[in-house]
């Protein structure tokens, strides 16, 4: 027998059409030599460097042949047929996700037993269908710099993918949550809060957990759903060979750089040191039968946090009070003898727990308060286990299963700023567990079926530490030595089964199937559920301090004095406790935690043909049906409007609604279920050249139904409405701690209850919030075009990618504050007026009617109200100064201060919200990318996008809440969305350095050569443009707070004039985004105060009663971001088959920044100002590997 060894570097052609979330397919055809099919042939299928085949198949009558179902591993491939010569193809490599299309196979005559062994290592162009995909190699995994070992890092080199800075990472414009992330096929997201997909997982994954992964961007498979994007990770499997490992990993800040603006603050780095120790394990138990892999990684982070209090001075801690009278003399008052009392036997006991030590000047007032500064703990302790089992049962059966177990422990010194031990009391602790388990099954050589179940349990539980007893205090003056932080947290808990199959039919292949997942939420919080009292002198309290008691006192040094008194005599102002139900039964029951379990489920079927027409060109056709049910809650626990006339506007707005249980277990569901999501799938996949498959056109277009925060948005809706949980408030208290605190009855319950009974409880806060009844499951059309080519032994693609996202979820408020072509704007306008003349006159800006001052006018409807509108009030006279009618007539209604006048539609409720699918966007992008595998020790990837995204909401926010600036003017909603990236370049590599032993630069000299060779380099290169930003007014001139956040400024400018004043200028202050010609250089703000006129180069004003600002928003774009991530390796070769590698990374490698900008507000001193940065400072982490 010849054996011949053929090295081709474009063998294998990657299609895309995966229809097991993490497993791929292979297919190909074999011809003779005059290019005719040669049906019959027999193809075996191997697990690399296997001596039996794990599948076998027949070539059809085309000569095509296919597999299904196989793990994203290296396979061996051989074809054989009588007469000819046995072709064997070594490592052809399936990623996950996706389809590996052979060129097609040439068998050559031959009456000998010969064997033709090619070795396919690199990847062609992707020939199989239209979707945009891109596997994240095991050489990439393992070679590239990844901060604290995550590979959520590698998920934004892909083009497309990518965070400005300012929103969590997002894939083509969509909203983050429209990515679905897998491992072996089940979701790991965190699916109660979804708004921060690609940069948060409950499980934590580490770079030994994943073998590689897959990303698809546009025109995912109609096999995958719950997503319009897909990340599918696979955890390694063994293989025919024992392979392990041993890794110690150390990031601190001795070696790393600081912050720039702590470098210009002068602010030193704190301590930190992190330690990645693990090891992995993995190959046969039974050669070419079964398999295991395991893997250990513990995550050991520990520094420390800088934390501010302020403590009593001596004197104070005795009850003596210090202060300066009105001529500057110093003075001393026993507050306790003043008012005939002994200490506080309970706040004595508090105080006693404070440091007695003052260590910062520069807070509190110096003579009764003063500064503590210490180093609370802030560590972080993590471990992570993997073990997974691949079993080859025959060639018709296998079987595989995952367990992934995770406990992460986080110190959270940031909870509350209370309490003096090093150690902090609050804790945040998650232990989640992922099991899945695979049953693939090949009844015919034409019929493949996988079944697949699993779930992820991801708990994510805030603890406390700190024991509070009966009650929790809040003090006067000083820090609290005790935490009143409260245990809250949730458990989301995710299941899923499907089964997929692939039927052969000539020249056919046929996917199908289904998918079921459940979603279920165990969220819970403590809050205030014990009673809560607030130490102070209450106005009724005959022991307050008058001016009389202390001679020559300032009024605030008398507010601390009888603060001193509340904290040492400890005397009672007040108390609050909140209560919740626990069933629709129990009334409101004390100490219960609000406690809800949240249910949503998933179900979708699915077809695909993939019509390979001919060798060069072929057709996708596919249909996805994907229905969720309404979200609700398990026992019905949420109030809801009663529906008025089948129309929710009309019940929000009506002042005589009512609230009622709603939820499926009520008869009541939260909305009616959307049947008709059905998403077609169509894609076409054209070889237009006889160049032996280098070259190939595809384009495609599908319609997606994510998953847009379900839960979290139909949860903030339903938790708006009150009743269901309730605060009872004891006030003007004035008994003392030590004699017992007074007890809080709980309030009486009611359901059905009315929008006036809420009113009445607590008129400054009530809203109402519902879904509406025919709320429909948001979707996504996509659509690419795009050329791919085999060039420099890679492949380079540039393609156009587009969508439309369509009834995105969007709540709003329908109850807009009505100021805009009312008598009482005029009335406001002419107050304004008047207080322009009167400040002209007399320099105080005083609103109302001088009939001795010329052009001042009555103000008929501010008469009408109680005192004539409080326009001597400072609140009234500056809200009616700065312009903001509506702010003005919102503090009317909260006080029952209008009178006559009606400024709300529903004036038994403020906001009335309700959520809807009133959102669309659309993303256009042109992308470029290159891809060349690793081959002859170097690994390229490189892209670049040039992109715009447009959305009438910024869809950000997990609640899904975004009020209009005014109903009537929806146009100005549609803007650049806060994820807008306009140009993005990314490139990263992988370089073997070609020194020594079997390198083309190796010497005659073992030492040497052990010394120059082994080395390699790799890293990122990240350039974009920044972030879009607003400039803002931010003032409640058309609408009230809450819903003037985005009022943007008034300039007269045009855009190129704009231009030159908006950009990047570094100051001796700093860096700012505005010239400095454009900023106040009295107050640093962008514009003049009210009623003073513009100073020179003022470009931005605040817009005038009943306005709004003529900016667009986010129309500014912020500083670009430029990055360059580096890793240094050195391999030392022990024997042939164990190595030591060594490696540093550097991120952020030049430390130099680049630098953020938010939204900014003309009316803030610190207008324009940059005082934060995109980039990290350079950061240094060091490895160490142990591989055999």
């Amino acid at each position: 027998m010849r054996l011949r060894f053929l090295t081709i570097a474009t063998v294998a052609a990657c299609g895309l059409a995966a229809y097991g979330q993490n497993t791929g397919r292979l297919s190909g055809t074999v011809l003779d030599a005059s290019g005719a099919a040669i049906p019959a042939a027999t193809v075996n299928l191997y697990l690399a460097g296997g001596n039996s085949p794990i599948q076998s198949v027949k070539s059809g009558q085309d000569g095509g042949y296919f597999f299904a179902s196989l793990q994203p591993v290296y396979y061996d491939l051989s074809v054989e047929m009588a007469g000819f010569r046995k072709e064997v193809i070594r490592r052809l490599k399936v990623d996950p996700g996706l389809e590996l299309s052979m060129k097609a196979i040439t068998l050559e005559v031959s009456q000998q037993v010969e064997t033709v062994e090619v070795t396919a290592d690199v990847v062609g162009v992707q020939s199989s269908n239209a979707e945009v995909a891109t596997t994240i190699t095991n050489s990439q995994v393992r070679r590239l710099p990844v901060l604290n070992r995550s590979p959520l890092g590698l998920i934004s080199t892909q083009a497309g993918i990518g965070s400005n800075s300012r929103t969590s990472t997002t894939i083509n414009g969509m909203r983050p949550s429209f990515t679905n992330i897998s491992i072996d096929g089940v979701n790991i997201q965190d699916n109660f809060i979804r708004t921060n997909a690609l940069d948060y997982l409950p499980n934590l994954l580490l770079l030994d957990q994943v073998a590689e992964f897959t990303v698809s961007t546009s025109n995912t498979n109609a096999g995958l759903g719950n997503g319009a994007a897909q990340v599918t990770f696979v955890t390694p499997s063994g293989t025919n060979e024992l392979h392990g490992a041993a890794y110690w990993y150390n990031r601190n800040n001795i070696v790393s750089a600081n912050t720039w603006f702590n470098n210009k603050n002068g602010a030193s780095r704190p301590f930190l040191n992190q330690n990645q120790i693990g090891g992995s394990l993995g190959g046969p138990i039974v050669k070419d039968k079964l398999f295991f892999y395991t893997n250990y990684e513990a995550f050991r982070l520990r520094q420390q946090a800088p934390q501010t209090r302020t403590i009593l001075t001596g004197t104070a801690r005795a009850g003596i009070f210090r202060y300066r009278d009105t001529a500057g003399n110093l003075q001393s008052a026993n507050l306790l003898q003043i008012a005939g009392i002994q200490p506080d036997s309970f706040t004595r006991a508090l105080i006693a727990q404070l440091p007695s030590t003052i260590n910062r000047t520069d807070i509190g007032d110096g003579l009764n308060t003063g500064g503590y500064a210490f180093n609370m703990r802030d560590n972080r302790t993590r471990d992570n286990v993997t073990a997974k089992t691949d079993y080859v049962l025959s060639m018709r059966h296998r079987l595989s299963g995952t367990y992934l177990w995770n406990r992460d422990i986080d110190d959270r010194p940031d909870a509350e700023a209370s309490g003096y031990s090093t150690a902090p009391a609050v804790r945040n602790e998650n232990e989640t567990n992922l099991v899945s388990v695979t049953w693939s099954f090949v009844p015919t050589s034409s019929l493949t079926n996988e079944l697949r179940g699993g779930f992820n349990l991801a708990p994510g539980d805030f603890l406390s530490s700190e024991n509070l007893g009966a009650a929790a205090f809040t003090l006067p003056l000083i820090s609290s030595p005790v935490n009143t932080f409260r245990p809250q947290g949730r458990t989301t808990n995710t299941y899923n089964l499907q089964d997929n199959a692939t039927w052969i039919k000539g020249r056919h292949t046929i996917a199908f199937g289904g998918q079921y997942q459940r979603i279920t939420t165990d969220s819970y919080t403590s809050f205030d559920v014990i009673p809560s009292y607030t130490l102070g002198m209450s106005a009724g309290n005959s022991l307050a301090l008058t001016g009389a008691q202390l001679p020559g006192i300032r009024s605030q040094d008398l507010t601390n004095a009888n603060a001193l008194l509340a904290l040492t005599g400890g005397f009672l102002t007040s108390g609050v406790q909140r209560f919740n139900v626990t069933s629709r039964t129990s009334g409101y029951v004390p100490l219960a935690e609000l406690r809800r379990f949240f249910q949503l489920q998933n179900l979708a079927f699915y077809v695909n043909d993939t019509w390979r027409v001919n060798r060069r060109l072929t057709v996708t056709a596919g249909l996805r049906w994907e229905f969720y049910t309404p979200v609700t809650e398990r026992d019905s626990l949420a109030l809801l409007p009663v529906l008025q006339n089948n129309n929710p506007i009309q019940t929000l707005l009506s002042p005589t609604g009512t609230l009622d249980f709603a939820g499926a277990s009520a008869g009541r569901p939260w909305y009616n279920k959307d049947w008709n999501n059905f998403g077609p799938n169509v894609g076409i996949s054209w070889q237009p050249f006889n160049d032996d498959g280098k070259t190939v056109i595809r384009a495609g277009y599908s319609v997606n139904f994510p998953n847009d925060e379900f839960i979290r948005a139909l949860d903030n809706s339903t938790a708006t409405n009150a009743g269901l949980e309730a605060s009872r408030s004891i006030t003007n208290l004035t008994s003392r701690v030590g004699a017992g605190v007074p007890a809080i009855s709980a309030p009486a319950f009611q359901v059905p209850r009315t929008y006036a009974q809420n009113f009445a409880n607590d008129p400054a806060a009530n809203a109402l919030a519902m879904p509406d009844p025919n709320l429909r499951t948001p979707y996504v059309q996509q659509w690419s075009f795009g050329v791919q080519r085999e060039l420099f032994g890679g492949i380079l693609e540039g393609r156009y990618v587009g969508n439309r996202a369509v009834k995105q979820f969007r709540a709003f408020d329908y109850n807009q504050i009505q100021v805009l072509n009312t008598p009482f704007l005029n009335d406001f306008i002419n107050a304004r007026r008047n207080g322009e003349i009167a400040r002209a006159a007399t320099g105080v800006f005083n609103p109302v009617y001088n009939p001795s001052l010329p052009g001042s006018v009555p103000l008929p409807v501010f008469a009408a109200m109680p005192s004539g509108g409080f326009l001597t009030n400072g609140t009234v006279r500056g809200l009616i100064e700065t312009g903001e009618a509506a702010g003005l007539g919102h503090v009317y209604v909260t006080n029952g201060l209008n009178g006559p006048v009606q400024f709300y539609t529903n004036t038994n409720a403020y906001g009335t919200n309700l959520m809807t699918n009133y959102s669309a966007a659309n993303y256009h992008g042109l992308q470029i990318d290159f891809r060349r595998s690793f081959q002859k020790g170097f690994q390229l990837q490189a892209n670049y996008t040039m992109a715009k995204s447009l959305s009438d909401a910024a869809g950000d926010t997990q609640q899904r809440f975004e009020a209009f600036l005014d109903l009537n003017n929806a146009a100005i909603e549609y803007s650049p969305t806060p994820f807008d990236l306009r140009h993005a370049f990314k490139a990263n590599g992988v370089w073997e350095l070609p020194f020594g032993k079997g390198k083309p630069l190796a010497v005659d000299n073992a030492i040497i050569n052990h010394a120059i060779g082994g080395w390699s380099l790799s890293g990122f290169l990240t350039w974009q443009s920044g972030s879009p930003f607003s400039v803002l007014s931010a003032r409640n001139t058309l609408n009230r707070a809450g819903r003037s956040a985005n009022n943007t400024a008034t300039t007269l400018l045009d855009g190129a004039q704009l231009d030159e004043i908006v950009g990047f200028y570094m100051t001796g202050n700093g860096p700012y985004m505005v010239a400095q010609s454009a900023i106040d250089p009295a107050t640093g703000r962008g514009a003049a105060a009210d009623g003073r006129p513009g100073f020179s180069g003022q470009a931005f004003f605040n817009p005038g009663p009943g306005q709004i600002g003529s900016l667009q928003r986010r129309m500014f774009y912020g500083p670009r971001f430029l990055s360059a991530d580096l890793a240094l390796l050195k391999n030392f070769q022990i024997t042939e088959k164990q190595r030591l590698e060594f490696r540093t990374e550097w991120f952020n490698f030049s430390n130099s920044p680049s630098f953020y900008i938010g939204d900014q507000n003309i009316n803030s001193t610190t207008f324009g100002r940059i005082t934060s940065t995109a980039s990290a400072r350079r950061v240094i982490q060091f490895g160490l590997y142990y591989r055999f």
